[in-house]
């Protein structure tokens, strides 16, 4: 085979694992903008409404960490191909839903599938690129396209509803069929494993699986119902406990599901923390502004979705290229500047909303917070990878996934929270909630500038000692 054909496989490769992340993260948020008419048509009580996009995000954040490790265990090809094919079959079936239950199965099973591909398609673009250059340019890449697909996520659902809502269901299915034509020619096959046979950690996974879909189901179901209510904080303790048991587990299991000292390496802990934290901001300050943009300025669903897309243009242009920088001159000053960025348009927002022409508002904000996303994005994941071998990318990777969903469920719980509160005592609840994304956007970025020097600032530090 030539290098030209090797460098069109790996091309080819890539582009099929940047369809499938696209997919995972576009249907975070691409049902948001179709959920009246969702409602209408299926009469779901305004409760339940919200579960045809949290359903999604529970089995999504609940699994990452089990699809991860079941991905390192039993092959990164094989389970990219069974999920992503479970994956188009519940996009299918999503446009023939009947009922709110069906609805949210449809959803559900989506999320879990997407929680198996997704930290099988970052570990396989592992395998195919090797060290240096290559594979910060393809990381680059693959971290633009989930960024851009969540969001513009809301810009595709906006379009699809101008046909029918069932369209945002359905529109990921043929996409992910041919990859699955397409994955077995391209994509490289499993290693057979040598020595002895690693034993699954069934308790670990029976412990750590429901304690994460309890943690999202409580932090989720707060937005709606509150904190106070039996199935938040029930739900929420539950998970604690088996978060516990789960810990005591791994400390004992002679082959863990989760190595406790993956929580030990800075690096990949400080990135998933940055990771928690901002997208959970990012998701906070998408949910308002889209409430604002519908119910204040009158926006149509499309308009409202397509608000979004300045900023998903930048991620999709700009984030390769800042992927390259941050694995060549280090990642935390690139954090740094990015989440600040996010803070600038966070603020800017608050100030300007109401007070200035919205078209101005939107281009403005976006701009800076595209710019902003597309830095922090493939930075926050060139640090966490950087630092694990090929045989823990599946975990690392689950690991940090988790990270952007959870942090997310909680932060908009947190943001709703201070939305619904803010007419209690006398407050514009748009600038409320968006000044409380602020005030949290300024405190991740100060995290951000902390975090350990990369090894390219120690490799220059260590040339200039000699």
């Amino acid at each position: 085979m030539t290098s030209s054909q090797t460098r069109s496989g790996a091309g080819l490769a890539l582009l099929l694992l940047c369809a499938a992340n696209f997919l995972d993260a576009m249907d975070v948020s691409t049902i948001g903008v179709a959920l009246p008419a969702i409602q209408k048509e299926l009469g779901m009580q305004a409760t339940s409404l919200q579960w045809a996009v949290s359903a999604y995000v529970l089995g999504y954040g609940g699994f990452l960490l089990l699809g991860g490790r079941v991905a390192d265990l039993f092959g990164h090809r094989r389970v990219f191909l069974w999920s992503l094919g479970i994956f188009a079959a519940a996009s299918i079936a999503g446009g023939f839903v009947d009922s709110a239950p069906t609805l949210i199965a449809a959803r559900l099973v989506k999320g879990i599938a997407a929680a198996f591909t997704a930290p099988a398609a970052l570990a396989l673009l592992l395998s195919v690129f090797g060290e240096g250059n290559a594979r910060a340019k393809a990381l680059g890449v693959f971290s633009s396209t989930g960024a851009a697909g969540f969001v513009l996520g809301m810009v595709l659902g906006g379009a699809a509803t101008l046909i029918s809502w069932r369209a945002t269901l359905v529109m990921g299915a043929p996409i992910a069929i041919l990859a699955l034509i397409v994955a077995p020619l391209v994509l490289p096959a499993d290693h057979k494993r040598s020595g002895q046979r690693v034993r699954f950690d069934w308790a670990g996974a029976l412990t750590i699986t429901p304690g994460l879909l309890l943690f999202v189901f409580g932090v989720t179901n707060a937005a709606a119902d509150g904190w106070q209510a039996f199935a938040t904080w029930g739900a929420l303790l539950a998970a604690l406990v088996l978060i516990l048991l789960f810990l005591v587990v791994e400390s004992r299991h002679h082959d863990p599901m989760v190595p406790l000292a993956m929580f030990r390496r800075t690096k990949l802990s400080h990135a998933n923390a940055v990771a928690a934290l901002y997208q959970g901001a990012y998701v906070g300050f998408q949910f308002i502004a889209t409430l604002y943009y519908q119910t204040v300025v009158g926006w149509s669903a499309f308009a409202t979705g397509f608000a979004f897309a300045i900023g998903g243009t930048c991620v999709m242009f700009l984030a390769p290229r800042f992927a390259t920088i941050g694995q060549n001159r280090g990642t935390t000053m690139l954090m740094t500047f990015g989440v600040g960025l996010q803070a600038i348009s966070y603020l800017f927002w608050v100030l300007s909303a109401g007070h200035i022409d919205t078209m101005v508002l939107v281009a403005i904000s976006q701009l800076l917070l595209g710019v902003g996303y597309a830095m922090t994005y493939p930075s926050i994941q060139v640090a966490a990878l950087s630092d694990v071998g090929d045989d823990e990318s599946g975990l690392a990777s689950g690991m940090l996934f988790a990270s952007f969903q959870i942090g997310g469920g909680i932060i908009l719980a947190a943001a709703s929270a201070v939305f619904s509160a803010a007419p209690s005592f006398g407050w514009n609840p748009y600038i409320a909630g968006i000044g409380f994304v602020t005030i949290l956007a300024a405190a991740i970025t100060l995290l951000a500038a902390v975090g350990p020097r990369s090894s390219a600032a120690r490799a220059t530090n260590y040339q200039a000692a000699e």
